[in-house]
């Protein structure tokens, strides 16, 4: 359980900074992109889950819309409060850079 919350706290990290650069963005494109970073290991239907958090949170919303082939689909939308998340973030995640680039250079050194 600690491990599926981790990840879906950087998850949903990585949310907000893919809406913030690239702009809006639907559910399918964002799994895509969460998922090459993640190098496919997003456990299916996570992304939803995390997507109705971030916008019960008011970090993201969502309108309706249509795809290319006429189906149904949200297209999501970073708000305000989803910058000042991703922003206020910035000092943990740089934290968490540190000891991770510890315990790999340790990992290196040792030939583990």
């Amino acid at each position: 359980m600690p491990r599926e919350k981790m990840l879906k706290g950087i998850i949903s990290i990585l949310i907000t900074k893919e809406l913030l650069v690239d702009g809006p963005l639907h559910g399918y494109a964002i799994e895509k992109k969460i998922s090459e970073k993640l190098e496919g290991r997003m456990p299916p239907g996570m992304i939803y889950v995390i997507l109705k958090s971030l916008e019960r949170k008011g970090c993201i919303r969502n309108e309706d819309s249509r795809s290319e082939s006429g189906r149904a689909i949200k297209i999501y939308y970073i708000t305000e409060k989803g910058k000042d998340f991703l922003l206020n973030h910035k000092n943990q995640l740089m934290i968490m850079k540190r000891l991770i680039d510890d315990i790999i250079t340790y990992m290196d050194s040792a030939n583990i």
